[in-house]
């Protein structure tokens, strides 16, 4: 009988052979690298876009659960950038929060005041104020102390890909992709 047949169900078979060659291989390497390479920086882009909008979403919540103890509390409650568990001097609001209930309306968290939430530092994410704000206060009614501000976040792909958070006096907070007037966040 010959070696590249096989007798199969009665019928001879031709054997077919299994895998690629190397040529093939090399085609289909080729083609793959090509495709990441163009879909690498969709990719990154992607990554990006979900960092940004985890750390705005993050920020938000704790605007909400400030305001919301705040009106349950019936007490004025402060988010403010984090420094070692105290509330540091300038807005660098990319190295976390903190917000405290503000027993002596003094705006800084005091010995025997009540921490309700600590936020790690955003590494990749630039995170500013408008007017250097470095408290957002919150009164017992759930409105914000003081004006109107902006928190911007910002990453490696600058203004162009800025997004905002807009706090009303109301204490609402809104996400902004452009300023008022149409233009772009500045990024630093």
């Amino acid at each position: 009988m010959i070696s590249d047949k096989r007798l199969h169900s009665g019928k001879l078979h031709t054997a077919v052979p299994y895998g690629f060659t190397l040529i093939e291989l090399i085609i289909v390497l080729a083609i793959a690298s090509i495709l990441f390479r163009f879909a690498m920086p969709a990719f990154q882009n992607l990554i990006a876009n979900s960092r940004m909008t985890t750390q705005i979403n993050t920020m938000i919540t704790s605007f909400n659960l400030a305001r919301s103890e705040a009106v349950k509390r019936h007490d004025t409650v402060v988010l403010c950038p984090n420094n070692e568990g105290r509330c540091a001097k300038l807005p660098h609001w990319h190295n976390g929060w903190l917000i405290f209930v503000d027993k002596d309306f003094d705006r800084e968290l005091d010995d025997g005041e009540e921490i309700i939430y600590i936020e790690g530092a955003k590494k990749e994410i630039e995170i500013t104020s408008s007017r250097y704000r470095r408290r957002v206060v919150f009164r017992n009614l759930g409105s914000s102390a003081g004006s109107n501000a902006s928190f911007i976040f910002c990453d490696h792909r600058g203004s162009s890909k800025a997004r905002a958070i807009v706090l009303s006096n109301s204490g609402r907070a809104r996400i902004a992709a452009k300023k008022s007037d149409g233009k772009a966040w500045k990024c630093s």
